[in-house]
């Protein structure tokens, strides 16, 4: 059920990308100075620094993930857009014994403010669907939660018209675990190329 799911959204994100492909054309954006109405698309990829947090946890550390995925950059107004992003990311944490391992379908949705044409902050939701993870629920009496809702804020440097170099922190807002209440939160570090 979660694979359908997940193809599902998969190809709605991709089909409406590819329905607005006409209106785009190649090295717009805030830093090109041409045509800067129109939607860009570009790939994303980077490393997170994940872990879990929530009360009462005890031996509980960092895990290194990854991401990878599309963003579609929408203009609504000069130097503001609308950034959604469709990513498969790899989440975690180091729970002293073992590893939690999680991978996630994640949907954000980000609000980006260009301060200058290479400065930007970004903030926004995200929806994040649990794909598989390494949780042995028959030994721990409990289930990992399937959906994951977070929220994003951080910023971003473009560079020039195709690379855009951004810094996020995500915080959890939903429960990973009922048991120990324990919510998703990870730094991450990646760069986008828009076509």
């Amino acid at each position: 059920m979660k694979i359908k799911f997940c193809a599902f959204v998969a190809l709605v994100f991709f089909g409406v990308q590819s329905s607005s492909a006409q209106t785009v054309i190649q090295g717009t954006g805030p830093s090109s100075g041409i045509n800067s109405g129109d939607i860009t698309l570009g790939g994303k990829t980077g490393i997170s620094f994940t872990t879990l947090t929530g009360k009462n946890l005890d031996g509980v550390s960092t895990k290194v993930g990854a991401y990878v995925g599309g963003i579609v950059e929408i203009p609504v107004m000069d130097n503001f857009y609308l950034q959604p992003e469709l990513l498969f990311a790899f989440k975690g944490a180091d729970l002293g014994p073992s590893n939690l391992n999680l991978l996630y379908l994640q949907i954000p949705v980000m609000a980006k403010y260009h301060i200058t044409d290479e400065i930007a902050v970004e903030l926004g939701p995200q929806a994040g669907f649990l794909i598989a993870d390494n949780w042995d629920e028959d030994l721990e009496l409990r289930d990992t939660n399937s959906i994951d809702i977070g929220l994003n804020v951080g910023g971003g440097y473009r560079m020039d018209e195709n690379f855009y170099f951004q810094l996020r922190v995500e915080l959890g807002l939903s429960k990973v675990l009922e048991i120990p209440e324990t919510h998703n939160t990870a730094v991450s570090v990646g760069a986008v190329y828009f076509l």
